[in-house]
Parts: C-alpha cells; structure tokens; sequence
C-alpha cells in the first residue's frame, strides 16, 4: 500500500479529494487575507508533492469565475510563483462590524477589533494571530461554530445541549468553554493573547461580544 504524504496536516494528491484541493487554496488567501491591508493581495503558491502550481492557478481561475476571488494574475518571481488577485467578499466583511461570511467551509466573523476565522472541514480555529486545531466533531467546535453562525452570535443552553439539557450539563458546558479560551489564549489570563469573547448570559446561554 502506498504511503500517505501530508503537508501542515492536510493529504496530499493523489489522496486528496477534490473539495480538498480547493480548501487548500482557500486556507493560502484567507491566511494572506489576515496579514493584508485593504485591496489586491499577493499569494505565494506552494510548490508541494502532487500538487502543482500550474493545478492551484486552475482552481484561482475557477474560484475567479465563482466569484470568490476576482483580477487573477499569474506572478513569476525570484523566490517563486505567485498570484495577484482582489478578495471582495472577504474585504467587504472585514470593513463591516460584526460582520460574517460563510464560504462552505470557512467561516469568517469581525467582532470589533478582533477575527474570528473557523474551518469547518479541518477544526482549525484561528483569533487574530492565535491558531488552534479542534476535531470538527467535538463539542468545543460544535459551540464555537453555533455562536459564530447564530442570529446576534448567541445561543442558549437548550440550542446546545438538545436534548441532554440539565444541571449537570449545563456545568460541564463550563468546562467545554473554558477548553474553548484555552484554544484561543484567553485563557490562562497570566498568558492571554487574546481579550475574552466569550460570555455566560446567566440563565440563557452564551454570547460572542466585542
């Protein structure tokens, strides 16, 4: 059986589906997104195993006809290939308070002066300059992508815990938010990174705040 090759955790071609090579070059502009100001941005292409340069500008000329990205431009550099291209959608919402943009798989939400950055395929989360891996299946990762996605970014006990909602739950949901500040250095306080988000609305649930 042939060996599995990974690169930053993700599988790499041949193994790779196909909405997996897009979320690849997804996860390269919305890293670049980040670190950019407002207007064009410049995307070094990663030169990796099965995966060819030639194959990630294909998949920019097809996210450039989804509208997801437009203007895109092949640059031919010193260090290495590149791409120039605008990333309206994703700007748009970084110039908006509060403002969230769900593009299948990654989720990005503004809360004041902080970014909020989910990717439901992977469990990456990322705050600011803070990157954590979650498995998309635990319930640190169902929580943080109920409160980014829901109506004012809260949600109550009972949209959490379903059918399992008690007193007991509802203290070891503690436990699960606090493995969540962890994640995202806002928790210990001694060492944050990061200013608390999240909020305990007493009797009702929790809330993403600024």
């Amino acid at each position: 059986m042939a060996k599995k090759e990974y690169i930053d955790g993700i599988l790499l071609l041949p193994y790779m589906k196909p909405v997996q090579k897009i979320q690849f070059v997804k996860d390269l502009i919305h890293e670049r997104v980040q670190l950019s100001p407002l207007g064009p941005i410049v995307v070094r292409l990663q030169d990796v195993p099965h995966f060819s340069i030639s194959d990630q500008m294909l998949i920019l000329k097809k996210l450039e006809q989804e509208g997801f990205v437009a203007d895109v431009e092949l640059l031919k550099r010193q260090t290495g290939a590149a791409a120039s291209m605008w990333v309206s959608s994703t700007y748009e919402s970084q110039m908006k308070t509060d403002a969230v943009t769900d593009t299948s798989d990654l989720i990005t939400l503004k809360l004041g002066t902080n970014t909020l950055l989910i990717n439901k395929q992977t469990g990456m989360i990322r705050m600011n300059n803070v990157e954590s891996m979650l498995n998309p299946k635990s319930q640190e990762f169902d929580v943080i992508s109920k409160l980014a996605t829901a109506k004012n970014n809260q949600v109550t006990y009972a949209s959490i815990l379903g059918e399992s909602l008690s007193k007991t739950s509802k203290r070891n949901l503690t436990f699960v938010i606090r493995n969540l500040k962890e994640a995202l250095c806002i928790l210990p306080a001694k060492k944050a990174k990061n200013k608390d988000i999240i909020k305990n609305i007493k009797g009702l649930g929790y809330k993403l705040i600024t």
